[in-house]
C-alpha cells in the first residue's frame, strides 16, 4: 500500500492533513510540522483518552472550550461569506 500524504499539526496541536489548505492564520504558522500516519493515530488516541477522562471528572466542559469554537464558528462563517 503507497504511503499516505504527511498530516501536520497546526498551533493548537491539531491533526491537518497535508491536501487540505491551512487557514489564513494558520498558514503564518512557523510551529506547523509534518507527521507520519502513525504519529497522528497516536496523537488522535491520546486526545480521545484525554477527552474522555475529562469528560468522566465532569471537567470538559470550559469557558475556553466554548470560546475557542464561538471563533471557529465565527472564522468560518465570515470565511464562507467571502467566497461568495
Amino acid at each position: 500500500m503507497p504511503p499516505s500524504s504527511p498530516n501536520r499539526l497546526n498551533s493548537l496541536g491539531e491533526v491537518l492533513n497535508a491536501d487540505v489548505p491551512l487557514a489564513e492564520d494558520e498558514a503564518a504558522a512557523p510551529e506547523a510540522e509534518t507527521i507520519t500516519s502513525e504519529e497522528e493515530a497516536i496523537l488522535r488516541a491520546e486526545k480521545l483518552r484525554t477527552i474522555r477522562e475529562a469528560i468522566d471528572r465532569g471537567s470538559y466542559d470550559s469557558d475556553e472550550f466554548l470560546d475557542e469554537a464561538m471563533r471557529r464558528m465565527q472564522n468560518a462563517i465570515e470565511n464562507d461569506n467571502q467566497s461568495r
